[in-house]
């Protein structure tokens, strides 16, 4: 009876020991693309079948998203900025650097000049910048114009506004009443009849 129980114990010890190569043989096999155990080249190629399946879905997804993404950026850099208040002069002025200014076609003294820009709400020019002189003998020609500078005897230069002039550019000759000919400011006798520049702030619309 003993021989018998452990020839019964040495059998079940092999079966045990069976059942344990057979489990570390399972882990230590592959797993295909499902999660089960790789059984070999049948078990590959239904893992790559799947995957090009699934290779161009993934590849229009990604086009899908960039053109979402361009068409988002285009919509966004076309929106257009809010309107900017731009000036604005009246028919016949010319305008720069946010004033209008009126080049006249008729000839006066200074005071008539001055009188006529008056009644356009204006003045004779006042120029304050190279750049402003620039502009001003561009479009004014090789006519003499009256500008608003004048200056009462052994009394500094002053524009119409009252404001002394800083001397920025020469003022030829002993006249009281600046001119601008064809390539500088001069002056001489303010009833002299020349054509004349007035200027004033460019209005503004929204």
């Amino acid at each position: 009876m003993q021989m018998e129980e452990r020839l019964s114990g040495n059998e079940n010890a092999e079966g045990g020991g069976e059942n344990s190569v057979q489990q570390q043989q399972q882990l230590t096999e592959p797993l295909n693309c499902n999660g089960h155990l790789d059984r070999g080249d049948e078990a590959g190629d239904s893992c790559n079948r799947k995957f090009k399946k699934r290779a161009p879905l993934v590849g229009v997804f990604v086009i899908l998203i960039t053109i979402i993404i361009v068409l988002a950026g285009v919509k966004f850099s076309g929106c257009p900025d809010p309107p900017v208040a731009a000036h604005c002069c009246p028919d016949g002025w010319v305008g720069y650097g946010g004033k209008c200014y009126y080049f006249s076609e008729a000839e006066g003294t200074w005071n008539n000049s001055q009188s006529n820009c008056s009644s356009f709400g204006a003045s004779l020019a006042a120029i304050d910048t190279p750049q402003e002189m620039a502009f001003i003998k561009r479009h004014k020609g090789l006519s003499e114009h009256w500008i608003g500078l004048r200056r009462e005897p052994g009394q500094p230069w002053k524009w119409t506004n009252g404001t002394e002039f800083n001397r920025w550019f020469e003022v030829r000759a002993q006249g009281e009443c600046a001119y601008l000919n064809d390539d500088a400011v001069t002056s001489s006798w303010c009833d002299t009849v020349r054509y004349w520049i007035c200027s004033k702030p460019a209005g503004r619309t929204a």
